[in-house]
């Protein structure tokens, strides 16, 4: 691993300098925009913003077929092995977490990977933002925490 270092991370920056470029670009560091996307009460009066589905259907296809391809392969170029999610069952903690995560992103406009990009930025109240969003994962750690090894082995 020790001579894959540096391809790994290079890649691995080159990879996320890609990703908060394609945030900017698409305006999904734009909290209105995508407040607007997803309000779909606002479509009988024209006020709904469907133009983040174009980012979201081509994105989705893309990673479709690198999973696929990635399949075919016996190892990635600058890694060890293929990292998956080791655990893939769907249970309640799994389904609350996703409600209480869309609930926050509908209710501020940003999730979390956009709201990191946003530090280059700057804008008013981000930083509210990221601490409420620091604070919030800590807390959730302490009340609820992982269970990373007892699900794991549920899962085997």
């Amino acid at each position: 691993m020790a001579n894959l270092k540096l391809p790994y991370l290079a890649t691995a920056a080159l990879s996320g300098a890609l990703f908060g470029a394609g945030l900017y670009v698409s305006q999904m560091v734009d909290a209105r925009k995508v407040l607007r996307f997803l309000d779909v009460t606002a479509i009988p009066s024209g006020g709904w913003d469907p133009s983040l589905a174009f980012v979201i259907v081509p994105a989705i296809v893309i990673m479709f077929l690198a999973v696929q391809l990635s399949r075919q392969q016996q190892a990635p170029l600058f890694d060890v092995e293929f990292h998956e999610p080791e655990y893939a069952h769907i249970d309640r903690r799994l389904i609350g977490g996703a409600a209480l995560f869309g609930i926050g992103w509908g209710m501020a406009g940003i999730c979390p990977g956009p709201a990191l990009s946003l530090i280059a930025f700057v804008p008013d109240g981000l930083w509210i933002f990221l601490v409420a969003m620091l604070i919030g994962s800590y807390a959730g750690s302490l009340i609820v925490p992982s269970g990373h090894a007892k699900r794991l082995a549920d899962a085997r």
